[in-house]
């Protein structure tokens, strides 16, 4: 690394590499950003899901009467985008589509964080999602 690329370090490659499960949205939910950890964890590629709203990429399980996890991310955004502060949910079912189209049920701890422009307008939503799959499913 050459004393140049230290001062101007690639934040888009800092980001992806990320080991926490994170995606960012601009404030009308289109995904601009996720780490790979994320990626992983759900089984999506970047060019898949990079310019689509996250409802879209990420739907609800339709034999699944009772999936909230699109309406509860989806009041999460816009309170983070009505107010400009962090929303920490309680755990969410939300399930996941695999490559086979099958729903998994899954469970995370999601969060939703504003960043702001050098003016102080919200210009994106940092998504976290931590799988915790496991730990739910070890209680049960």
């Amino acid at each position: 690394m050459s004393s140049s690329d230290a001062h101007n370090p690639d934040f888009q490659k800092i980001f992806e590499s990320l080991p926490n499960q994170y995606i960012i949205v601009t404030p009308d939910r289109t995904i601009v950003a996720a780490t790979d950890s994320f990626l992983a964890s759900t089984g999506k590629s970047r060019e898949g899901i990079v310019g689509m709203d996250i409802l879209e990429a990420f739907p609800d399980n339709p034999d699944n009467p009772d999936a909230k996890g699109t309406e509860i991310l989806r009041s999460s955004i816009e309170r983070v985008v009505e107010t400009g502060k962090i929303d920490i949910l309680p755990p969410v079912r939300y399930d996941i589509e695999n490559s086979d189209g099958i729903f998994e049920p899954r469970w995370f701890q999601p969060l939703n964080a504003p960043a702001f422009d050098d003016d102080g307008k919200l210009v994106y939503v940092l998504h976290g999602a931590e799988d915790i799959t496991a730990q739910m499913t070890s209680k049960s």
